[in-house]
């Protein structure tokens, strides 16, 4: 066998189908999740360049943060003196908030996703001297109540001296550091009646976040979400286990359904697996040994057929041929005497004519023994019955049957049954002298009784318990998984008792 050839042979067995197929679905689900929620909340929170580049202008931020934020800083820059720490205070509160999208809300909890930007905010006096800062890196609270350093960002000065002037044009006020990434503008605040100005707000983005940050806002979910999404991966891969467990368990069921039919004798269909698997492996060795069954069963049929033969034939020639052969010496005799000696003559007939009517009855036995029930009879008490009746008729003792309690028996034990009743009754017209036999059959606790009971000169069971038609009813009884026990005294009679089990008992 190949390297590659071992390699698939691998892979083809079910435990691995099965790891690879779970473990596909659970990358895929996390995947497709993954990407789901990217697109449902990161495509509405982060901003689309072409809104970023189109839409969103100097004049449009500059109007945004001013409606925004206008009132509240106005308020606190017309207070006389300026509270530094409420300006501070304003500042932390305040995030540079780009957009949001509420995902849901549960009573008095709403569930919102935030994109806001990444920088800072400065508030100035008229004079350009620091009143409040929102980020300490960019500009320490040391510096704060001192000119502003004008060199913290490119062309700062230049911008700073437009808004202090009280010049409003946003192409003046805004610069671009970083195309769709990194830029500042600068917003002046007058007061009620828009004549003094109060201050100037520097409002530095050092980071937008774009379309271009949805890669890294997946990672982010995905990393604080494990949990999550395992649970999700984990629904999933459950729903298409069972639906591949539902496939498996199909298959397997009609393994058992083709094996159950095998169980009632009927092969007439094989199991088709092509798969390639353990289970298809499993039904390949299956209806092998469903073939080799059937082989072995028509062998032992085989068998049986020529067992069945020799021994009729070791009946034919123990009995009827040697009866026959006698009547034939007698009535060669009785030809002989006939011209003679009459009254001799007539002697030799009388008794090749018993000769031959013992001849007949034993071929009559063995006739019934080749025509025992061959199909599972409803009747079958009433064919045992008959069967009695003709025997009681042929030699002349009173025979009956009595049926108490029993449930339809399966064909084996019909046979069984049928054949051991045979025997018995051939015992007893041979060697019992009996008047009477009673046959029962009935149901005692949990187990079946056959019961044949004579009132003939009975025998020693000792002695004579190895003869062939008791060793024959002993092995019949075995065969359907019962046993035999022949109770029976000099000049008291026979019983014979055949109990068997009810597992053997056919629906």
């Amino acid at each position: 066998m190949t390297f590659i050839k071992r390699i698939q042979d691998f892979f083809h067995r079910l435990q691995w189908k099965l790891t690879f197929s779970y473990t596909a679905v659970t990358m895929v689900s996390l995947l497709i999740l993954v990407l789901i929620m990217g697109y449902l909340l990161f495509s509405t929170v982060l901003v689309p360049l072409e809104i970023l580049n189109n839409v969103l202008s100097p004049k449009a931020w500059i109007q945004t943060v001013s409606q925004n934020f206008a009132p509240e800083w106005r308020y606190v820059l017309s207070q006389k003196p300026i509270d530094p720490e409420l300006l501070s205070l304003l500042l932390k509160d305040d995030e540079l908030q780009i957009s949001f999208l509420d995902l849901f809300q549960i009573g008095d909890l709403q569930v919102r996703v935030r994109a806001t930007g990444e920088g800072s905010v400065l508030i100035l006096d008229p004079k350009g001297n620091l009143l409040a800062s929102s980020d300490s890196e960019l500009v320490s609270d040391n510096n704060i109540g001192k000119p502003l350093d004008l060199g913290i960002l490119p062309g700062l000065e230049q911008v700073l001296d437009t808004a202090l002037s009280g010049n409003v044009d946003p192409d003046r006020l805004f610069v671009e550091l970083e195309p769709n990434e990194s830029f500042y503008f600068a917003v002046p605040y007058f007061d009620e009646n828009n004549q003094d100005l109060l201050g100037v707000g520097v409002i530095h983005f050092a980071s937008i976040p774009t379309e271009n940050d949805l890669p890294s806002n997946i990672l982010t979910i995905l990393s604080q979400s494990v949990l999550i999404l395992l649970l999700a991966a984990g629904l999933i891969g459950t729903l298409f286990g069972f639906w591949t467990a539902k496939g498996m368990t199909l298959r397997l069921q009609k393994v058992s359904n083709v094996t159950d039919a095998w169980s009632r004798g009927d092969f007439s269909e094989f199991i088709s697996d092509p798969s390639g698997d353990e289970i298809s492996q499993l039904a390949n060795r299956l209806n092998h040994m469903a073939e080799q069954l059937q082989e072995f069963l028509r062998r032992s049929k085989e068998m049986a057929v020529s067992e069945e033969r020799n021994r009729l034939a070791r009946d034919l020639h123990d009995s009827a041929k040697q009866e026959a052969l006698a009547a034939s010496f007698h009535l060669g005799t009785a030809l002989t005497l006939y011209e003679r000696d009459p009254q001799n003559a007539k002697g030799h007939l009388l008794e090749a004519d018993r000769l031959i009517n013992s001849v007949r009855s034993e071929l009559i036995d063995l006739i019934h023994e080749l025509r025992p029930p061959s199909r599972n009879d409803d009747f079958f008490d009433e064919k045992l019955n008959e069967y009695i009746i003709e025997w009681a008729h042929q030699t002349g003792i009173d025979a009956n049957l009595e049926i108490i309690d029993t449930p339809q028996l399966r064909l084996g034990i019909q046979q069984a049954v049928y054949r051991i009743v045979q025997e018995a009754l051939a015992n007893v017209a041979r060697h019992s002298s009996a008047k009477q036999v009673k046959v029962t059959l009935k149901k005692a606790d949990k187990r079946f009784e056959l019961s044949i009971q004579d009132d003939g000169v009975g025998f020693d069971t000792q002695k004579f318990f190895d003869g062939i038609g008791l060793e024959s009813m002993k092995e019949r009884a075995e065969s359907i998984g019962g046993e035999i026990n022949i109770m029976s005294d000099i000049g008291l009679g026979t019983r014979i008792v055949v109990s068997f089990s009810t597992n053997e008992i056919g629906e």
